[in-house]
């Protein structure tokens, strides 16, 4: 599952991939409608890997929401989004995060998460990892063959330089110097 790059921006739907660095913010492109803009610096921009959920103990980053929110649902997207209730989404929240802050986690931080989650998965965003197994590795030492040399040719003699060639060029003309500017004084 891989977020980086994606960002959320205040008072725009949708998650944006970063596409590029602008002289006055980011270029971004809409997860949505694949249309670029400009995110000015004066844009409240979050990155997800920096969003966090509260919970009971510690903060969870909306990265583990997103795993565990994957291995519920089987790595498949969310079908029943749409036409639940608050209270439906506040169940399956709890039942995905079991420790997290009823109080202080709206219905509208729950659905926002949630769709996001479903706009990932249509980004091919949210995949399983699979990790493989390290194997131990013994390493084989080859035995060295001899190398055989190439055969060189034997280089043709250089030719014999003409008189023309030994000779020095001649001596290149004196430089004037430029002349330097002399003062004189007025007799009074």
């Amino acid at each position: 599952m891989d977020i980086t790059g994606i960002f959320a921006i205040s008072g725009k739907p949708g998650l944006f991939k970063s596409i590029a660095q602008s002289k006055h913010g980011v270029i971004v492109e809409s997860l949505i409608d694949k249309k670029r803009f400009n995110a000015y610096t004066s844009y409240k921009v979050s990155s997800l890997e920096d969003i966090t959920v509260f919970s009971v103990d510690e903060d969870i980053t909306l990265l583990s929401v997103f795993t565990k929110i994957a291995e519920k649902e089987d790595y498949k997207a969310l079908s029943f989004l749409e036409t639940s209730s608050v209270e439906d989404l506040r169940k399956y929240f709890g039942s995905v995060i079991t420790n997290y802050d009823a109080e202080r986690v709206y219905d509208s931080d729950i659905k926002k998460i949630l769709k996001w989650y479903n706009l990932l998965h249509l980004n091919n965003r949210i995949t399983k990892v699979v990790e493989e197994k390290e194997e131990k590795t013994i390493p084989v030492v080859a035995e060295e063959k001899p190398v055989k040399e190439k055969a060189t040719k034997p280089k043709a003699p250089a030719k014999a330089k003409t008189v023309k060639e030994t000779e020095e060029p001649a001596a290149e003309p004196k430089k004037k110097k430029a002349p330097t500017k002399t003062t004189k004084k007025k007799a009074e």
